[in-house]
């Protein structure tokens, strides 16, 4: 089974970095490109997994992660600079299942991210999906 991850990172070359390194382990990665239309973007998508930022245009993270909530429960991990309990309380309670505090290692999110689709998809998971 290939996962489709959705990147959602205002810095393209981060962003980018990220991407070619996902896909180094088969990943099918797309990063964001409108950030009016993120909605959009993840419903065309139907991602696995959402990395989500929380300083991006028009609306923050905390927002778009209580919105795409309201349509998937694909697992959604902030990626921030922002090192305070509080903005990592508050994406959990928005609806986001773990946080990364930039920079951080590829290795590291590559752990989190495998360790959010077995929850979601694999060994612990208790919802049959069809794909």
């Amino acid at each position: 089974m290939t996962f489709k991850i959705c990147i959602i990172e205002d810095d393209l070359d981060l962003a980018n970095l990220i991407k070619e390194h996902l896909l180094k382990y088969d990943f099918e990665v797309v990063n964001c490109e409108d950030f009016k239309q993120i909605e959009k973007f993840i419903e065309e998508n139907c991602p696995s997994l959402i990395l989500l930022d929380i300083n991006i245009p028009y609306y923050d993270g905390f927002y778009w992660c209580n919105e795409i909530r309201k349509s998937t429960l694909s697992p959604i991990i902030f990626m921030s600079a922002r090192i305070e309990d509080y903005d990592q309380i508050r994406a959990i309670v928005s609806g986001g299942d773990d946080y990364l505090t930039k920079p951080f290692s590829f290795d590291l999110l590559v752990a989190k991210i495998n360790s959010q689709l077995r929850r979601a998809y694999g060994e612990y998971s208790t919802i049959e999906y069809i794909m």
